[in-house]
């Protein structure tokens, strides 16, 4: 008689599991941007993201005082990444500080090239979630990009570290593939 709660049942249909630290993020600049970085520059930049959470909402219809529930809209929470900051002059921080003003300038309130729709203003970004050999799990897309907060850079003396800071990610909807088979 076998034992289906053993160790060695469980280890054989664990596959290793995924690691939190296995991922890539790669951003697509607007042409428009002249301090963007490299895209491979970029990436390994990154520090922190997550794959992005979707919700379906709920439609509720009362029927004989009982509630039917049918699915609704999907909506896109806002994405957040962690950066590291650098002193080159074509870092992430200027990037994405030049994106947020051609979408919105500081002192004029105007759009660059009066792109009233953003087609040449929201790009897509790539996250890819790797296997512990570096291999490419699952590919999400966030199609319609644009950051919607810089974060702040705190300074401080006192501090030994890296400095970094947080961006949210503004999309209008997310692609997977899924490489899990290939």
């Amino acid at each position: 008689m076998s034992n289906s709660n053993s160790i060695t049942n469980f280890k054989t249909g664990f596959n290793g599991g995924t690691r939190a630290n296995r991922f890539r993020v790669y951003p697509t600049w607007p042409a428009s941007i002249t301090t963007k970085p490299d895209q491979d520059d970029a990436s390994f930049k990154m520090v922190s993201a997550s794959l992005p959470a979707t919700q379906i909402n709920t439609i509720v219809v009362p029927y004989r005082g009982r509630q039917i529930t049918y699915a609704g809209d999907r909506m896109y929470s806002t994405w957040a990444v962690g950066i590291y900051d650098d002193g080159n002059t074509r870092n992430i921080w200027k990037g994405l500080h030049q994106w947020a003003e051609n979408m919105d300038g500081h002192y004029t309130h105007e759009v660059l090239n009066k792109d009233f729709s953003y087609k040449t203003l929201q790009t897509t970004w790539r996250i890819e979630q790797l296997d512990p050999n570096g291999g490419v799990l699952k590919t999400i897309y966030l199609e319609k990009c644009w950051p919607s907060v810089v974060g702040e850079i705190n300074l401080n003396m006192g501090e030994v570290g890296f400095v970094g800071f947080s961006t949210t990610l503004t999309f209008d909807y997310l692609r997977i593939q899924d490489n899990y088979n290939k």
